[in-house]
């Protein structure tokens, strides 16, 4: 840990340039970049703090729920609620009125000594929470240090995540045993996580399975099912370089059956939209970034805004959702199953590795190996749509829930 804390102090000066580089590249906020380095740009309120990271978007939405909880059980207590990534801050902005000015969001800062000394004496958290796999050792020693308890949520670990931590807990890093408590999102995150600490590792169940509905904007939904009327249309969210392809590659088979079919995509990353135009040499495309109207010869809708995912999945019957096709991990499921969306994935799931293989024992999502398999299973569910209704209601059932285990995780926090 010595060793550690030396070289984020020795390289602050490559991490400083490289946050200007990332300005640069408009994935930093220039205006409260200060923030990454550990400066407060708001008050502290009064009394305590409980402090809570989520990194990005997926972790933010399955934050929420700790939030809601938090604030019943604790009513005199603030919020503060860091995120790492502009589209996080989005969400998250976008919730803050909800809650009265109990909620503060800041940016997380850089794990370099000295920043993260200012963010926490500053703050003075009683109480710090990380949610996922967000393992930032300064910030979470000097958080101990002040006497703050530490908590890691919903936390899940990968097997080559697992290797890597394995190798630094032999070699005495031993920084999960730095946490008042651990809870596991699955049983396999368990035992892996049990491994890297003496520490008991709690499992209640995956918080995604209760995560807020994504919302929705009711206005823009009827807009959007007007524009499109009876034509045949399908879903792909949460794309990635290198599946955008293969989703035009499906639009243009289908074609050839449907020849008025609508594809709607969603890149995860809306910054890509320059990138993924380049692909639809040729096509018939919009973008709704640019307020343009689907009319009769549109062909795709690239929906590269912000914070609308809820409704695109109130409006389609199923979506493909991404990060599936390539080795990247996949995406929340829960969040169109509980917009009454069914799901297409690929088969590259391992971050929700256990939310899929009960969704497949139940019938209850569909898994392509490739382009060719997503092609015919969209093809059969424009055919028929009572076969993506039956795979959502079914999915739907799995994923309704009567324990509360928000509630429970919050319990342990006292």
């Amino acid at each position: 840990m010595f060793i550690y804390r030396i070289l984020s102090v020795l390289l602050f000066p490559f991490l400083e340039l490289y946050l200007f580089y990332r300005v640069y590249k408009k994935k930093e906020d220039k205006k409260r970049l200060r923030e990454r380095f550990g400066k407060a740009t708001q008050p502290r309120p009064e009394g305590e703090v409980i402090w809570l990271h989520a990194v990005s978007v997926g972790e933010t939405n399955s934050a929420l729920i700790l939030v809601d909880e938090l604030l019943k059980k604790f009513p005199q207590t603030a919020i503060l609620f860091t995120t790492t990534t502009l589209t996080s801050a989005t969400t998250i902005a976008a919730k803050l009125p909800e809650f009265n000015n109990r909620v503060i969001h800041q940016f997380l800062p850089i794990d370099s000594l000295l920043s993260v000394r200012d963010f926490i004496n500053f703050w003075q958290p009683s109480t710090a929470i990380f949610v996922e796999s967000e393992i930032w050792p300064n910030l979470i020693c000097e958080a101990r240090a002040i006497g703050t308890k530490v908590f890691l949520v919903n936390a899940r670990m990968s097997e080559k995540s697992a290797k890597r931590w394995s190798l630094a807990h032999l070699l005495g890093f031993k920084i999960f045993d730095n946490f008042d408590a651990i809870f596991a999102q699955s049983e396999e995150d368990q035992k892996r996580l049990s491994a890297l600490t003496k520490n008991e590792i709690l499992f209640y169940g995956n918080l995604k399975s209760q995560a807020r509905d994504l919302s929705f904007n009711s206005d823009e939904l009827e807009k959007l099912k007007a524009q499109i009327g009876t034509r045949k249309f399908w879903l792909a969210a949460s794309t990635h370089k290198g599946e955008e392809e293969l989703v035009i590659q499906t639009h243009c088979e289908l074609k050839k059956y449907f020849p008025d079919l609508l594809t709607i995509l969603i890149p995860r990353h809306p910054n890509r939209a320059e990138e993924i135009k380049l692909l639809l040499t040729g096509i018939n495309f919009i973008q709704r970034s640019k307020n343009k109207i689907i009319e009769s010869p549109t062909e795709i809708y690239l929906a590269d805004s912000l914070g609308e995912l809820g409704t695109f999945y109130r409006l389609a019957d199923f979506t493909f959702l991404g990060g599936s096709l390539l080795s990247i991990g996949g995406h929340n499921p829960f969040e169109p199953i509980k917009l009454g969306c069914a799901v297409i994935s690929g088969p590259h799931t391992f971050n929700f590795r256990e939310i899929y293989e009960n969704l497949r024992k139940e019938n209850a999502c569909v898994i392509v190996e490739s382009a060719e398999e997503l092609t015919k299973k969209v093809g059969e569910f424009l055919s028929d749509t009572s076969r993506s209704k039956a795979l959502s209601d079914k999915a739907s059932n799995l994923v309704t829930t009567s324990e509360n285990i928000a509630e429970k995780i919050i319990n342990k926090f006292s």
